[in-house]
């Protein structure tokens, strides 16, 4: 199985497991400790994952509620109040009008307010003067309101007294009408006429009134085209009643003084048929008379009746008589003026604007942040009027509107859509005015009474009121008007930013002055600031109160509230912010609570880390076990941790460039993870010991081969792993000794539960000595299956801690050469537990061998003691090696399986050997041998299961070739003496001796046999010569029985004898088919009497090699038995007491010292 594969199918096991409630075993694992690491490792991340979830939902800041439809032009009619307060009411003292934003304040305070504080003219005079424009109205609204209510209201919005309102009266009808200006923008025509040859027109506007014709206006000419722009001004005189005068607009069709020359050089410009006539025509005539008129393009008439009083801008239609042809339509603006005073007029309009706001505010009874700048009909009439009879122009009006409004605004708050819209009619002329300007004055005062609210809206985002669900859409429209603001440049003289309305900017004297970004940037401070304040105090516990845990949940709330308002901030203001002021509004919150944060979470965290108490943690020798039950860690420090690394992680997409104080908060931790460190490898040796205690040494399903323990080890394991994930730790020096200290550490533990998981084994029964029988149990497969489990999960679980990434980042942030370095110490640590672990996994093997000992010497014993076919040892023996092979087949894995049958055989020949030199010593017949070596083939057959054979089985070659030899009766014995000197004879290349030739061949009687010569016998006589002769004997002589040998004649002082001899030899069929006969040929020396003969050497040929070179010559090396140690002869030398062994060495000593 993939080692792997099964690790990840184990901890997806457990993940099951976890949602359920946890076993009987489960509880009594962890009630020893009270689940640390359950609550380190899997619950504190689900934990952790749980608070990731809730700031992943919705954060709005108010909640949606269904808006009435209405029909405002604005999308500030529902009810946005006075600036909004907090949740819980902060005091903030703020010495500007601004802040005073009592939803409450009567308008009569806000009249007086207002008044106080602007340089104000006669009541009276203006009462006056707004009944004189009331009874002279004009614009085509005249007839559509009544003179009586216009006047009623007037002398309601100026609270004036009937008896004065009398005298005003009579005053202002008596007055003479105003003297009226036509005002007139020609702005641009399209699709006119073409007039001259070339398909185009060269035109020009003509103005006049048609009372006064001959008084006319004309525009600059646009030369060759049809769609011209001109986008100038005219104002005239109306010196009859406005409401019977006409105008006429004409556009004609600019003709210039030319030669007929000049003419005709415009021919190739000429379109069609009908521009090459008109040509010829023009041409014609300057020829004749030199005349060259203008043409009428088209004209248009307007009633003055028609004009409103505010004005229009309209296309008119183009005609010529009663010609029914499109000549085209040009657009004009066109409003009515009185002639007045500019500046008085301006100054007139301001306090009209404010009383009648005032009007607006005390009839209305409206709500702070609620009014846009949208009059009731009677106070509109009056105020278009007023404009229009003052000859005022958009942008006075609205300078005029900026004044009023913010002068208001400092103690009713208006909407700021009001302000916005009058921002976009000042923007294009402030922006082309002198800085020292009246009019830039004006504006800048304005802005100054108005940025103090705007910034309020900045400070107080995560305040609420009822109708707070538009804050959003506030914002932007604060935004906006700041966007704009920043777009002008500021005069020196105008100082917006005035301590006394702005003393919450934290910014020092060398900063000023103050742009519109810094504010910006400050009043966002000083809104997270004050928040910041509030739940600050809300939270602090009296001192008497405070511990560590506390300090440590107040960071955690602490944290969380600000990270909240982070997320709020990205997802609903940062786009406006960036989109409207290019600011990005997390981005700033972010730095400010950074240095706020570090200061508050350095300080608690220390504190708490400086309380902890190193231990004594225990060395490799485990000789004992702290008792630590007292020691208590909870995993709140942990949690503050993972908060923090969490809210680093979002300042580190918030704010990448910058360096933030927050980013080192891990070097407050370091303390208490090395106590973590410490806690976890005393709680784990203890945990460990608990589940070898608790582990009934049972599988812990049908599917896998080892016991609870395995897997309570390695759930300890998981948890620190997740533990470590989670902590994820930024420096890369101190991640490394972390993480070598927690491999080392898991290592550790490897190493602890083999030691204890074999002691436990060894302990479950004393069975297996000296005359008992061993059982081989479930047990003791599991123990070692648990214990190699362990060993093989190792590596992949170390790879998952993320070690090869530590020391990639070792690498770049230091050299090759150091990761290097690292590496190999971790590989050391790695390695030194895998083979610590092996050697006690092959220990307790050889335990089981050990104890399997004594009951296979018992029965391999009796079985070749008893001769006879009765006896039951050897299957008592099979029995019982099935039975224990069976166990071990089925219970352990691959690898233990072959393990232990390697030391089974190692035991076997252990025993085997004993018995072997034992039982060779007591000189026992070859049939014990026999008996023996049966045993053993039996044996070694039977450790053959499926397809599994061991290849230990090998190691037993040696003993079963030497069963072999003993097994042998004497004369075997002796042939495979000769068999072997005949293996000897053929690796000789040479010989001292000499050689025989002979040659050789099987017939259907026997053999036929010729003996050819001899070479190079080696000397006997004292003449240097020899008297040789052939004896021939075919071996094993039991197997020839009657045979007699058969001998040459003696060729007599010849060391090169010629025997040329040859010899018919009986054999039957059976003798020629007989396996490893030899044929031995003895040469001899016959002495000079002819009594004996002397040895000289001898040769070898077997059956075999015979029949393969039938007829063939075959020379043969002589060669001399030697007396050395062949096992054969140690095997014959061991029965003394056999007739036929001692003949046979005595024969053979002879003949070696000859």
């Amino acid at each position: 199985m993939d080692e792997e594969q099964m690790w990840k199918g184990f901890f997806n096991k457990l993940q099951e497991i976890k949602m359920n409630p946890p076993t009987e075993h489960e509880h009594q694992l962890q009630v020893s400790d009270d689940g640390f690491f359950e609550k380190f490792g899997s619950l504190l991340r689900q934990k952790s994952q749980l608070d990731e979830t809730i700031f992943k939902t919705s954060l709005a800041p108010f909640k949606e509620e269904e808006e009435p439809d209405n029909n405002q032009e604005t999308v500030f009619e529902s009810s946005t109040v006075s600036v909004l307060e907090y949740e819980v009411k902060i005091n903030v003292n703020e010495s500007a009008p601004a802040s005073v934003d009592s939803q409450n304040s009567s308008p009569i305070d806000v009249r007086e307010a207002v008044f106080d504080t602007t340089t104000c003219m006669n009541t009276e005079d203006l009462y006056e003067e707004i009944l004189f424009e009331i009874y002279n109205n004009i614009g085509c609204e005249t007839d559509e309101i009544c003179i009586s209510d216009l006047v009623e209201f007037a002398q309601e919005v100026f609270k004036i007294s009937n008896s004065t309102h009398g005298e005003v009266s009579e005053i202002a009808k008596k007055k003479e009408p105003p003297n009226l200006r036509l005002n007139i923008e020609v702005i641009k025509a399209e699709n006119l006429l073409s007039k001259d040859p070339n398909g185009l027109s060269d035109p020009f506007v003509t103005l006049y009134l048609e009372s006064n014709g001959s008084h006319r206006y004309n525009s600059s000419v646009k030369t060759a085209t049809l769609n011209p722009i001109w986008e100038e001004h005219f104002s005239l005189p109306i010196a009859e009643s406005p409401r019977d005068e006409v105008l006429i607009i004409e556009v004609w069709d600019f003709d210039a003084a030319e030669t007929v020359k000049e003419k005709v050089n415009k021919l190739l410009d000429v379109k069609g048929v009908k521009g090459l006539s008109k040509l010829m025509k023009e041409i014609a005539v300057t020829a004749s008379s030199g005349k060259h008129d203008n043409e009428l393009i088209g004209r248009a008439s307007i009633t003055l009746k028609s004009i409103p009083v505010s004005g229009l801008t309209v296309w008119y239609n183009l005609e010529k008589g009663n010609k029914t042809r499109s000549r085209g339509s040009v657009l004009v603006n066109i409003a009515l003026s009185a002639e007045k005073n500019k500046n008085v007029a301006c100054q007139e309009h301001k306090h009209l604007l404010k009383l009648l706001l005032l009007n607006e505010l005390d009839s209305s009874q409206v709500a702070n942040y609620w009014w846009s700048g949208k009059f009731s009909s009677k106070a509109e009439a009056i105020r278009t009027q007023h404009a229009m009879q003052s000859g005022l122009s958009a942008f006075d009006c609205a300078l005029s509107q900026w004044h009023a409004y913010s002068t208001v605004h400092e103690t009713h708050k208006l909407n700021f859509v009001l302000f916005n819209s009058i921002l976009d009619i000042l923007l294009p002329v402030i922006n082309c005015l002198q800085t020292d300007s009246e009019d830039v004055k004006t504006f800048w005062d304005g802005v100054k009474r108005l940025l103090p609210s705007c910034f309020s809206v900045l400070r107080k985002l995560r305040s609420r009121n009822v109708s707070d669900k538009n804050i959003v859409r506030t914002l932007s429209e604060v935004l906006d008007i700041l966007a704009k603001l920043k777009t002008f440049e500021i005069p020196a003289q105008n100082y917006l930013f005035p301590e006394t309305v702005y003393g919450w900017i934290e910014l020092g004297e060398s900063v000023k002055p103050y742009t519109i970004n810094t504010v910006i940037v400050n009043a966002i401070n000083s809104g997270a600031k004050e928040w910041l304040e509030h739940i600050i105090d809300c939270s602090k516990q009296s001192r008497d109160e405070e511990t560590d845990e506390s300090k440590l949940q107040y960071l955690i709330k602490l944290i969380q509230m600000v990270r909240s308002d982070l997320q709020r901030a990205m997802e609903y203001f940062d786009k406006l912010f960036y989109h409207k002021i290019r600011m990005n509004f997390s981005s700033i919150l972010y730095q400010f609570y950074d240095l706020k944060l570090e200061e508050i979470c350095k300080s608690n965290v220390l504190s708490v880390c400086s309380n902890i108490k190193m231990l004594d943690v225990p060395d490799d020798q485990f000789e004992y076990l702290p008792n630590i039950d007292n020691v208590i860690m909870g995993t709140t420090l942990f949690e503050v941790y993972l908060v923090i690394k969490r809210y680093t992680s979002l300042g580190l997409s918030l704010c990448p460039n910058d360096n933030l104080k927050m980013s080192y908060f891990y070097q407050w931790f370091e303390r208490g993870v090395t106590h973590w460190l410490d806690i976890s490898i005393i709680k784990a040796l203890n945990r460990i010991q608990k589940a070898i205690d608790l582990d009934q040494l049972h599988a812990v399903d049908e599917t896998v081969k080892y016991s609870s323990s395995a897997v309570d080890t390695l759930a300890i394991f998981y948890q620190i792993k997740i533990f470590w994930q989670q902590l994820d730790w930024p420096e890369i020096e101190v991640s490394y000794t972390y993480v070598a200290k927690i491999v080392n550490d898991i290592c550790r533990c490897c190493v602890f539960y083999a030691q204890r998981m074999s002691r436990r084994v060894e302990n479950i029964s004393a069975i297996g000595g000296d005359g008992e029988i061993f059982t081989l149990s479930e047990e003791w497969c599991l123990a070692i299956n648990n214990m190699d489990y362990i060993r093989q999960s190792l590596p992949s679980f170390i790879k998952e801690l993320g070690t090869d990434s530590v020391i990639s980042r070792i690498g770049e942030y230091r050299t090759n050469l150091e990761a290097d370095r690292c590496a190999n110490t971790i590989k050391a640590v790695i390695d030194n537990a895998l083979d610590t672990q092996r050697n006690q996994i092959v220990e307790l093997i050889e335990v089981v061998g050990h104890k399997m000992s004594p009951p296979i010497r018992r029965f391999l014993a009796e079985g070749a003691e008893v001769l006879h076919k009765d006896s039951n040892s050897m299957d008592r023996l099979m029995m019982y090696l099935e039975r224990s092979l069976a166990t071990l087949y089925d219970t352990l894995n691959e690898i233990n399986f072959s393990r232990i049958l390697e030391c089974i055989w190692g035991q076997i020949s252990v025993i085997m050997y004993d018995l072997i030199q034992s039982n060779l010593n007591k000189r026992r017949p070859p049939a014990f041998f026999q008996n023996l070596r049966e045993t053993l083939r039996t044996m070694i057959s039977c450790f053959k299961i499926g397809n599994s054979e061991s290849s230990d089985v090998k190691i037993l070659s040696e003993i079963e070739s030497t069963l072999d030899l003993h097994a042998l009766e004497t004369s075997d014995l002796i042939h495979q003496y000769y068999i072997d000197r005949f293996r000897y004879q053929t690796q000789q290349t040479s010989s001292p001796y000499g050689q025989l030739t002979i040659s050789a061949q099987f017939t259907d009687f026997g053999l036929l046999l010729k003996i050819l010569n001899a070479r190079n016998l080696v000397s006997m006589d004292t003449n240097g010569t020899c008297d040789s002769f052939v004896k021939v004997h075919i071996m094993p002589i039991s197997r020839f029985i009657g045979f007699t040998p058969v001998k040459t004649a003696v060729h007599n002082k010849n060391c090169f004898p010629l025997y040329d001899e040859e010899f018919s030899i009986n054999l039957t069929p059976e003798q020629r088919e007989l396996p490893d006969c030899l044929i031995l040929f003895s040469i001899k020396d016959k002495d000079l009497f002819g009594m004996s003969s002397q040895y000289i050497a001898e040769c070898y040929m077997t059956f075999e090699f015979l029949k393969n070179t039938a007829g063939e010559q075959i020379l043969m090396n002589l060669c001399r038995p030697e007396y050395t140690d062949c096992v054969a002869l140690r095997a014959l030398e061991y029965r003394q007491g056999d007739k036929q062994a001692k003949e046979f060495l005595k024969k053979l000593k002879n003949k070696s010292y000859s």
